[in-house]
């Protein structure tokens, strides 16, 4: 499957490449080094808030339901932001990949299966997947393929996924094409999966195997690299329900949210970041989605303390 993944993903950096003729010369800001800065959030946050949080950015995987994570190891590419920019961002999926638990692609070089791909034509880049290579906008039904691949935020993110059986059986969550538009097996068969029978989950679990994350370079003018590389990073690890509503407690997933106050919007990851993405790489995935949910919410209280 590694191998699909990667012809999939090649034409998409070969258009970007296409697109940008000449790389913007580095700022002083992209000379600045990948640091692990981590912003200590308040610890005076109503429990509601912090469950509010949870339900908001836990999305479900459009094809299982379940909240989907990376097992297999992740290799980021950045491209369109300069060389030193490129590679802040880059250096910063990975510390923060390594702080919470997610694994990476130990091979060197690696096959990249997170691409982040700054445009100023993003719809553009857009219009090239639903072409071209529809499956990395994830499971859909196709009459919801233009919807899906309309932009509409300034950094956006698009999953494709795999399932997991109790047995370890993996097959693609297809969108489309001659295997039944998601119905069949990648063997052209109906797709079975072997469960648990458990009460709390059928063992069933949701796995990322891309992640295309595409900036609009139009709409991040003034924004710091360092906060830039943070909101990037928690989209590559992680997918959520919406990124353009403000949360009640100090997250980076409002640098982008309108309506927000200063103090909801801060320059780094928070302890509130940390702790979902550690509770994400440690939950038990093959459990029911609120079973999952639940598992979050217990890891990030335990570690935050406080509630």
């Amino acid at each position: 499957m590694k191998h699909c993944v990667i012809k999939l993903v090649i034409p998409v950096l070969a258009f970007t490449l296409s697109a940008s003729a000449q790389e913007q010369a580095p700022t002083e800001a992209s000379r600045i080094d990948v640091e692990s800065v981590i912003v200590t959030a308040p610890k005076d946050r109503p429990e509601r808030q912090l469950d509010d949080f949870i339900i908001a950015h836990a999305a479900p995987s459009p094809y299982l339901r379940k909240i989907a994570r990376w097992k297999t190891g992740i290799c980021p590419i950045t491209m369109g932001l300069g060389p030193k920019m490129n590679l802040y961002v880059t250096q910063r999926i990975i510390r923060v990949a390594m702080a919470v638990g997610v694994p990476l692609d130990s091979h060197e070089p690696c096959r990249p299966n997170v691409a982040v791909l700054a445009t100023p034509e993003p719809q553009k880049l857009l219009d090239f997947i639903r072409q071209k290579r529809v499956a990395l906008l994830g499971f859909h039904y196709r009459p919801q393929a233009e919807r899906l691949a309309t932009v509409t935020l300034p950094i956006q993110a698009w999953y494709s996924t795999a399932t997991e059986d109790f047995w370890g059986l993996i097959e693609a969550d297809l969108p489309n094409g001659d295997l039944g538009y998601g119905v069949m097996s990648t063997r052209g068969n109906i797709r079975r999966f072997h469960v648990s029978g458990s009460r709390t989950g059928d063992g069933l679990k949701s796995e990322f195997t891309t992640a295309v994350i595409v900036v609009d370079t139009n709409k991040i003018v003034g924004q710091e690299i360092g906060s830039l590389a943070d909101y990037i990073a928690m989209l590559a690890l992680s997918q959520a329900s919406s990124y353009d509503t403000c949360q009640d407690v100090p997250t980076i997933t409002n640098l982008m949210a309108s309506g927000c106050g200063a103090d909801m919007k801060p320059a780094a990851m928070t302890d509130i970041d940390m702790t979902y993405l550690r509770g994400l790489y440690r939950m038990d995935a093959g459990s029911s989605f609120l079973g999952q949910r639940g598992s979050i919410a217990y890891e990030m209280k335990k570690d935050l303390g406080g509630y």
